[in-house]
């Protein structure tokens, strides 16, 4: 039973073309295309999709009248003040004029842009994209981030990395 065994790994590898195991491998070798691989590095610049993420997010499943408005969007940037990553940039970008009155104070910074979607693809192009994270629900502006090598994340998966503060 045990040689039927260890013919059927010999044969296995060498269909995945690692052919017979190389002198001194390990019992338990990978062929090097089956290595594992390193985990990517942690993106350095978060771009948040600001009212995207607020809605879809932050108020899943809560009253949403007004939900625009400056206490909201103040929710959102505090839960992004508490993000885990203590290095990492993070830029939240609402669609809009900026209100007078209303200046983010702390890491996170936030922006006001006509349009929030074409300023954070801006940011894209600027940017490395293995160094870029979106977070944003909307398919048509991941599709976008994807397409120039930028990983996409769920605001809710970004809010779960965001730690309560005070």
């Amino acid at each position: 039973m045990v040689a039927l065994f260890a013919a059927g790994g010999l044969g296995y590898a060498a269909v995945l073309g690692g052919g017979a195991l190389p002198a001194g491998a390990p019992a338990l070798y990978l062929p090097p295309a089956m290595e594992p691989q390193e985990s990517a590095p942690e993106p350095r610049v978060w771009l948040v999709d600001g009212y995207n993420v607020l809605n879809v997010g932050l108020l899943a499943g809560r009253v949403r009248e007004g939900w625009w408005t400056g206490p909201f969007r103040d929710e959102l940037l505090g839960r992004a003040e508490g993000f885990e990553e203590d290095a990492a940039e993070i830029w939240v970008v609402f669609d809009g004029a900026q209100p007078s009155g209303d200046q983010s104070v702390g890491r996170v910074r936030s922006v006001f842009a006509p349009s929030a979607d074409e300023w954070l693809l801006a940011r894209i192009r600027e940017r490395d994209p293995a160094q870029v994270a979106l977070v944003t629900a909307d398919r048509r502006l991941a599709a976008r981030a994807r397409s120039r090598g930028v990983e996409v994340v769920a605001p809710a998966a970004f809010l779960a990395r965001c730690r309560a503060l005070g």
